[in-house]
């Protein structure tokens, strides 16, 4: 597993991530490889975009009701259905998607978790993103 974990981060390292970066979203997740998917899907932001991909999902968690920490297991079950489904999607259709998706769980208080219930979504609703 720790060959894994350090090649996730030099992928990130390579896709230009600060440091601060890639710990504070890989202290989040369960998986390399969500890790790999998430540099992946950030491949096409700018360069300073690229640098701060931490402080836009602090940007979504701040006008929503999760954490950031919650939303990134919630991108982390989205990132893992794409890896499932052999796919990809740009990070900011995958962070639309986790809005909507926070967004119907909160204000319907559902009994799920912000990942949990973006894993039930996708089970059901799958994603065209």
């Amino acid at each position: 597993m720790q060959i894994a974990w350090r090649y996730a981060f030099s992928v990130a390292e390579q896709a230009g991530w600060s440091n601060e970066t890639i710990l504070g979203i890989a202290c989040e997740i369960e998986r390399p490889a969500s890790l790999v998917k998430l540099c992946e899907s950030t491949a096409m932001l700018g360069g300073d975009r690229k640098r701060s991909v931490l402080s836009m999902i602090e940007t979504y968690a701040n006008d929503s009701v999760y954490s950031t920490s919650e939303w990134i297991r919630a991108s982390e079950s989205l990132l893992q259905f794409l890896i499932r489904e052999n796919r990809s999607s740009a990070f900011e259709v995958q962070m639309g998607f986790l809005a909507c998706s926070g967004e119907f769980l909160s204000s319907s208080q559902s009994p799920y978790s912000f990942p949990e219930g973006v894993s039930k979504f996708l089970a059901e609703y799958g994603f065209d993103g």
